[in-house]
């Protein structure tokens, strides 16, 4: 949080609206501490710092991709830097 400055956002993500999400390698998206750490360690692609409105725009998208019934990927011609799992603009990762 320090290195970000969003000190003591991350501490309690139910009431900042802040998550730490983590890509594992099968582009699946999950909470830090869904897995245990050895599967953590094994899976872990990139690690995400989501705010309060990235962490809503990812629920209404995969909403909509639940109601389409497919995963949409963006193209990754696209003039602006996306992620091409959530669609939400890169803040960065951090590769393991």
């Amino acid at each position: 949080g320090q290195m970000f400055g969003i000190e003591g956002f991350l501490e309690d993500p139910q009431r900042s609206g802040w998550q730490l999400v983590f890509v594992d390698r099968e582009n699946d998206i999950l909470l830090l501490g869904d897995d245990p750490w050895e599967a953590f360690v094994n899976n872990v692609w990139y690690i995400k710092i989501l705010s309060p409105e990235d962490v809503q725009k990812l629920g209404k998208e995969e909403a909509e991709s639940l109601n389409r019934g497919a995963v949409e990927r963006m193209s990754s011609t696209n003039a602006d830097d996306r992620d091409l799992i959530s669609g939400m603009p890169s803040l960065g990762s951090l590769e393991y």
